[in-house]
């Protein structure tokens, strides 16, 4: 498990996979969570944890790490696409989230 001072994530060092759970829904910093369809939050596993998948006999979705900096971070999807995270010097969490 990685700990990211707010939520822990499922990492294997060994195949370099991240796996990526859901557990809430932001629209213009709202959280809209409990108002979204079932099929919409059944599709996606909000709320599902690396257990339920592995009790539901189904696969976590996963990043791949391919690059690492002090700055960034670059990772394969499942499908195929591309993701890049950037280090901010400030955190943007409270505006993104609604909290000022």
């Amino acid at each position: 498990w990685i700990y990211d001072g707010e939520r822990a994530h499922y990492f294997n060092a060994k195949t370099r996979q991240m796996g990526i759970g859901i557990e809430d829904i932001y629209l213009f910093s709202k959280e809209v969570t409990n108002v979204m369809p079932g099929f919409m939050t059944e599709g996606m596993g909000l709320g599902k944890t690396p257990e339920d998948y592995k009790e539901s006999k189904t696969r976590q979705p996963t990043f791949t790490i391919i690059g690492a900096s002090d700055k960034s971070l670059i990772a394969r999807g499942g499908t195929g696409g591309i993701a890049i995270w950037t280090r901010l010097e400030n955190d943007i969490r409270p505006a993104a989230y609604g909290e000022r």
